[in-house]
């Protein structure tokens, strides 16, 4: 596979927020996504990525990102230094260095991808999941208004176990609700 961001199928535009920039994932980008992502008290908590993360990994991850299968991917950016990682397409998804943890920057991210998906695209509902025992994602979703819809199991392919969790729905019309607050 050709790795060029000029063969890209979805077009992933810039967003600010007050702290914040998130942009596309590019090459030059795989090093440090490899060093946040190699971090087993981050990917624990993430249903596909591996334990240990290798560069490989990372050029897989930027592979599916350019053929699209990763729906709409910001690298979220502080300060010039990339902390984490935030989609939306089949649901939002996300990730942040754990060095980053608690400091309110994926909430603000998650906040900025959800607002563009809802505002550009015909989408009615938005879900997303987190593990159970991982209380700060669930902060963060339900932060954003999402609301748990059920359990589930996923395999976590870094503990290399079946591990439960909550599924979350935010609905577009209390997103718009919640924004007029």
């Amino acid at each position: 596979m050709d790795l060029h961001i000029e063969n890209r199928k979805v077009t992933v535009p810039t967003l600010r927020s007050a702290r914040l920039v998130l942009r596309d994932l590019r090459p030059d980008d795989l090093d440090a996504v490899t060093l946040l992502a190699n971090d087993f008290e981050v990917s624990k908590w993430l249903v596909p990525v591996p334990f240990p993360y290798a560069r490989a990994d990372a050029d897989d991850f930027l592979r599916m990102d350019i053929t699209g299968e990763l729906g709409l991917l910001w690298v979220i950016l502080r300060d010039d230094v990339l902390i984490g990682v935030v989609s939306t397409g089949k649901e939002l998804g996300y990730w942040l260095g754990q060095p980053f943890w608690g400091q309110g920057y994926m909430t603000e991210a998650a906040q900025a991808a959800v607002d563009h998906s809802f505002a550009a695209f015909n989408m009615d509902k938005m879900h997303s999941s987190h593990f159970t025992e991982n209380h700060g994602s669930r902060r963060v979703l339900e932060k954003l208004g999402f609301l748990d819809v059920g359990g589930h199991v996923h395999f976590s392919n870094a503990r290399q176990a079946d591990v439960p969790g909550r599924s979350m729905l935010l609905t577009r019309d209390r997103w718009v609700a919640l924004q007029d607050v």
